[in-house]
């Protein structure tokens, strides 16, 4: 069993290098701003409690997975020659997923709606209209919203509750 898409549903390898290039400058960028972040010394805080600390660390990973996408994606172009480019999809995903983020960061966290809601919102639309495109043209329109459905629900439910009860994070 396969876990890459079949390849006329998966962007063009051209695609996948500029898309992975533009989220390697994010996961830098993230990086970046956490390393700039006070790191609260003065006041005792030890390193590990940095406000800094998780962003840098998620910024490392996006920076790693791009990477992947990135090598994977020479890789396809070098074995299978000169496809043709596609990378309008893969920017308008970039573009969906970040216009998603901001608004659900800026939007809806901390204005009245319960951090739950307020992910599985945000997780509810990334995942359908993400997949939307395929569900449309395999004729699995419903399906994908009960699937983006169910696992949104469940995410958000067990990030709030991991934060609240296991790391005692207060939530918005």
């Amino acid at each position: 069993m396969s876990i890459e898409a079949p390849s006329e549903a998966r962007p063009s390898a051209r695609a996948d290098v500029v898309a992975g290039a533009i989220w390697v400058a994010i996961g830098a960028a993230i990086v970046a701003g956490s390393w700039h972040m006070d790191r609260l010394e003065r006041q005792g805080v030890q390193w590990f409690a940095a406000p800094g600390l998780v962003p840098g660390i998620l910024g490392l990973f996006i920076i790693g997975t791009a990477m992947i996408i990135v090598v994977r994606s020479i890789a396809r172009l070098a074995r299978d020659g000169g496809e043709p480019a596609g990378a309008a999809w893969s920017l308008r995903r970039i573009a969906l997923t970040l216009a998603l983020c901001l608004t659900f960061a800026v939007g809806l966290v901390g204005h009245g709606l319960p951090f739950g809601v307020a992910a599985a919102c945000y997780l509810f639309l990334h995942i359908f209209l993400l997949e939307l495109p395929e569900r449309r043209a395999k004729g699995e329109v419903r399906r994908g919203a009960l699937v983006a459905a169910a696992v949104a629900a469940g995410v958000a439910t067990v990030v709030s509750l991991v934060f609240q009860e296991l790391f005692l994070v207060r939530l918005p």
